[in-house]
């Protein structure tokens, strides 16, 4: 069997999602770094290549016109950035990759490609960058902005990409000489201007801070739609795919390939890390017992599946008529999404009967012992010719939940040879490309 990568995407970002659990655990204050650098020394003892935060910039209010549900039950909003989170994660950590996620269209690219080259110097090579084109039309108004069309929004990432590139080569790390004998820090022989002009961005450069000591971020992408598929395979050294049977995720894994080999690039460098869901227990009779009856809670939240598709589609799902059948529907925000849940629905389907079998929680599902999962998931990664398996949680990181994977599901796959023990190479980029 072959070698696959482990990481963690927290989908609730820098959030408060999950404040009360039970499950929690004790002496940890909202909006305090120490939660954060427990979880981060956790996925680093289980030799995790990485840790991706999700952000967004908006209190919601799609769902019923109110930010109340929203609000209510800390979901989606509210939010602190993540970037500066990373230093905190950094310094309880030295191996882990780390990976906030920032907007293509709310930052100037040089602006997001000098702080991630900050990063990369502060974690000494081990940052990545998530990047998201923004789904939702009110994050693009608080930043005074109409929402581009969909496939427009890849086109301005592309661009944008593109131009922070060449910035975090403007200012190579060769540059810096250092010589007390000769009294010269830098030399500005290859230190030059990109006098980029684009239809969306323009910078004359250089960066006026060295390359880090990966060069540049690891970039990040989660492309779902065609275009975002073809953005993935085109800028991302890591993507997030959300799969939801081992057939579709074939078919995900040969596409975003084909289309990487297209662009020139070697396939092999490109990861695809699929969003898993667990249920773990002692025996595999608890797992399947409690698998049931956590689907069971899930299908009796018709708000909450409502509020979290709405959200991410920017359609208020508040006045559909649910015993009726699945009506038209087109969107600006997360096609992908949508796309997925309506090829959920059967001839005859009312929108309940959808929601009742698809749920939202995408990601390929495995229950069971930690060894059953641990055969799961090394033959499902067989089977896709797949890179990687991508834990996740969508709230503050719940320690026993951690525990779990890392302390039981992680050892049963490092018997078997198919998840690295330990971390040989120095920097983020070397340990993703290393098998």
């Amino acid at each position: 069997m072959n070698m696959f990568h482990l990481g963690w995407f927290n989908g609730a970002g820098f959030g408060a999602s999950g404040w009360n659990s039970p499950a929690r655990g004790h002496g940890y204050q909202l909006w305090q770094p120490e939660i954060w650098q427990d979880f981060a020394r956790s996925l680093e003892r289980g030799s995790f290549d990485f840790l991706l935060m999700e952000d967004s910039s908006v209190v919601p209010d799609i769902y019923g016109g109110s930010p109340e549900y929203y609000l209510n039950r800390a979901m989606m909003a509210p939010k602190l950035d993540p970037v500066p989170l990373v230093p905190y994660m950094a310094m309880a950590t030295k191996h882990l990759g780390l990976v906030p996620t920032l907007t293509t269209g709310f930052y100037h690219p040089w602006l997001l490609a000098r702080l991630m080259t900050t990063l990369d110097h502060l974690t000494q090579g081990r940052i990545g960058w998530n990047i998201v084109t923004a789904t939702t039309k009110l994050a693009w108004a608080n930043y005074g902005m109409e929402q581009p069309l969909h496939d427009k929004r890849y086109d301005l990432a592309d661009e944008f990409v593109e131009v922070a590139k060449q910035l975090w080569d403007s200012f190579p790390a060769s540059a810096a000489v250092l010589d007390r004998e000769t009294d010269i820090a830098f030399t500005a022989e290859n230190v030059k201007p990109i006098n980029f002009e684009g239809e969306h961005f323009s910078s004359r450069g250089p960066l006026n801070a060295p390359a880090g000591p990966q060069g540049s971020p690891v970039l990040f992408q989660a492309g779902g739609s065609p275009r975002g598929r073809q953005f993935a395979a085109k800028n991302a050294e890591a993507i997030v795919a959300a799969s939801g049977s081992i057939e579709e995720a074939q078919e995900y894994h040969h596409d975003v390939k084909t289309w990487a080999k297209d662009y020139g690039r070697d396939p092999s460098s490109v990861k695809v890390m699929f969003l898993t869901q667990v249920v773990l227990a002692d025996t595999t009779e608890e797992a399947v017992a409690k698998d049931k009856a956590m689907t069971a809670r899930m299908a009796s939240d018709i708000d909450g599946k409502l509020v979290g598709l709405s959200t991410i589609t920017g359609i208020d799902f508040s006045k559909v008529d649910l015993d009726a059948p699945l009506p038209d529907l087109q969107t600006n925000g997360s096609q992908s999404a949508l796309a997925e849940f309506t090829r959920a629905a059967l001839p005859g389907d009312s929108f309940r009967d959808i929601l009742n079998r698809k749920g939202l929680h995408g990601g390929l599902k495995f229950v069971g012992t930690a060894e059953d999962i641990a055969v799961q998931m090394a033959e499902t990664m067989d089977a896709i010719g797949g890179d990687g398996i991508l834990f996740g949680s969508g709230g503050l990181p719940e320690p026993r939940y951690v525990s779990g994977i890392v302390d039981q599901i992680v050892p049963a796959l490092q018997r078997r040879g198919v998840v690295r023990e330990g971390y040989p190479h120095s920097t983020f980029r070397e340990h993703l490309l290393e098998f």
